[in-house]
């Protein structure tokens, strides 16, 4: 079965964005005291940009390091998405908003409509994430398959099915990537969602190379981990059993 875990280095644009983002602070920490709202501005824009960039320089260079002699999981016990980090993304990007709005007041119309969407779309994150609407779905492992489960259906992943487990990347964000051979051993329940199904992996296969993406960050796991913990249970079959013994 095809696996990939070799882990990415930072490459030349992460660094390049790493720096051109630090220059671009500094610039505001320069200004701030002869501008106060350019300062703020460029602080608040361009920090949040440094702060990604930095987070993505530092996940790639702490996921060269993962090493593991075994990786397992509690079985038939749903692994939820995180909801601490859709509360500060909300937060995040409502805040962004609102500063731009406040002291960016002679920029251009276009970028303050831009600013007042980021807040609104900020505020509906925060408080989604609070009631509970948002982010959706699971993943479940049990021995005889990995379900995947979105807001409206899920699906179960016969072990055997599938081909290929891949590290990759979204955005910039960690995905992990499930290629599977026979479409016709997945389960979906409701089984009426099948066709509704069947088109959101048609769209994956496009777009990703692969049936399945997985986002590791919404539920707080490191991607090799995922990626070694799926490949374990694919390649081992005796070691699903303890999926099943666990949950009893």
């Amino acid at each position: 079965m095809p696996n990939d875990n070799r882990h990415p280095r930072p490459n030349f644009q992460d660094w390049m964005l790493l720096a051109i983002n630090i220059v671009f602070v500094a610039m505001g920490l320069f200004v701030l005291p002869h501008n106060r709202d350019v300062g703020i501005v460029t602080l608040a824009f361009f920090g949040s940009c440094l702060a990604v960039s930095a987070a993505v320089v530092a996940r790639k260079l702490r996921y060269r390091k993962f090493s593991a002699e075994k990786v397992d999981v509690i079985g038939g016990v749903p692994i939820r998405p995180q909801k601490t980090l859709m509360i500060v993304m909300g937060l995040w990007l409502m805040a962004l908003g609102i500063i731009l709005l406040i002291f960016a007041h002679d920029a251009p119309v276009t970028i303050q409509l831009l600013s007042g969407f980021m807040a609104v779309i900020g505020a509906l994150l925060f408080a989604g994430a609070l009631l509970g609407r948002w982010p959706g779905g699971y993943l479940q492992f049990d021995p005889a398959y990995f379900t995947i489960a979105q807001r409206k259906w899920r699906v179960r992943i016969p072990w055997d099915s599938i081909t290929g487990i891949y590290e990759g990347e979204y955005h910039s964000k960690p995905v992990l990537l499930l290629r599977v051979d026979e479409l016709s051993t997945l389960t979906f329940e409701p089984p009426e969602v099948s066709a509704q199904a069947f088109t959101a992996i048609a769209k994956m296969q496009t777009y990703m190379g692969a049936e399945f993406a997985v986002m590791t960050m919404h539920y707080g796991i490191d991607l090799p981990v995922l990626a070694a913990t799926v490949t374990r249970y694919v390649n081992d079959a005796p070691a699903r059993i303890e999926l099943g013994q666990r949950l009893l």
